[in-house]
């Protein structure tokens, strides 16, 4: 385990993953569920401590169901002029959590809005942490209409593709569920493989 930085996968293979921030949530995250078990998908979840220990339960549906679990921090502060004491706690608090709900194996970790700093990025490396970004973000929080959704990250769409949408945040995140629905049958359609982040970057 060593720290690196991950933006997409391997750009010759026909593979991307599908990733969700700031969940669980015991609306949308359970209907994007539904909507990854109807065409038998896997996802990779970078979820909250804060809300891993509200909706526990939701955390070991998403592992049951075979979905892989990222370490989104505990509060969803931004990681930008914080201290090392605050960075290490905020990763480990959350990574405990997680390995409590039954995590196991490497916990790889997203920052909050994919932004670090020179000391965010110095203790992540001490801590021989995973980093997960991405190359397709639609920004799903800004966009007005399912529809705005898909077409963003159709546009983008590459081999290796990481993308980022959100199922939690404490807003709203209906337009998201449903550009969920009508996005795997489209990326399908191109001939792509859906993978989690593990599988894609091995």
């Amino acid at each position: 385990m060593a720290y690196k930085i991950y933006r997409h996968g391997n750009r010759k293979e026909k593979s991307i993953a599908l990733t969700f921030d700031d969940g669980p949530h015991p609306l949308f995250t359970v209907s994007i569920l539904k909507s990854l078990a109807e065409y038998n998908i896997k996802a990779t979840f970078f979820i909250t401590g804060k809300d891993a220990e509200e909706h526990s339960e939701l955390v070991q549906k998403i592992i049951h169901e075979g979905h892989e679990i990222g370490n989104h921090s505990f509060s969803h502060k931004s990681m930008i002029f914080r201290s090392i004491i605050f960075i290490i706690n905020e990763i480990e608090k959350t990574d405990k959590i997680l390995k409590n709900l039954g995590v196991k194996g490497e916990i790889y970790f997203r920052p909050p809005y994919g932004r670090m700093d020179t000391i965010a990025r110095m203790v992540l490396r001490k801590m021989r942490k995973k980093i997960i970004l991405w190359d397709n973000g639609p920004k799903d929080f800004k966009c007005l209409s399912s529809e705005e959704v898909v077409d963003k990250v159709l546009k983008k769409l590459k081999p290796g593709s990481i993308i980022v949408l959100h199922d939690g945040g404490g807003v709203d995140r209906s337009i998201t569920v449903k550009a969920v629905d009508m996005l795997i049958p489209e990326i399908l359609k191109k001939g792509y493989k859906f993978q989690t982040v593990s599988e894609l970057i091995s």
